[in-house]
């Protein structure tokens, strides 16, 4: 399974969706895209919760962090596309992490009711 961002930061908030994260943390083999690393690295900027350094080895400790190949770049900027073209608010770290889930076979463990639609997203 592959950690969203939003995913992340309900771990390190320790909210009740954080508990569940922390349940399938326990339960499962995780993965993460290293697009998470700066979105993450920004979150904790922007709202001074978490410090860098706490939310990066939360990542390390918890998962694989999964490189971005050109395969995935290639299927990100396609899905990045159809889902703008579809009026989907979306970014592109969103395309980056749905990109890898999918080229590696996972699910996509989320916060982002953006990924509703998806069949490889498991919204929390």
């Amino acid at each position: 399974m592959l950690l969203d961002t939003s995913a992340w930061v309900e771990f390190l908030l320790g909210t009740e969706k954080g508990a569940k994260v922390r349940k399938i943390i326990r339960e499962k083999e995780l993965f993460a895209s290293i697009a998470t690393v700066p979105e993450l690295v920004q979150w904790c900027l922007r709202y001074n919760l978490a410090t860098i350094e706490e939310a990066v080895e939360a990542i390390k400790q918890n998962s694989q962090i999964l490189a971005l190949t050109e395969e995935i770049g290639i299927r990100a900027g396609e899905l990045n596309y159809q889902r703008k073209k579809e009026g989907k608010k979306w970014g592109m770290i969103d395309s980056i992490i749905t990109a890898t889930a999918q080229i590696y076979g996972l699910k996509v463990l989320t916060k982002d009711n953006g990924f509703r639609d998806l069949p490889e997203a498991q919204v929390l």
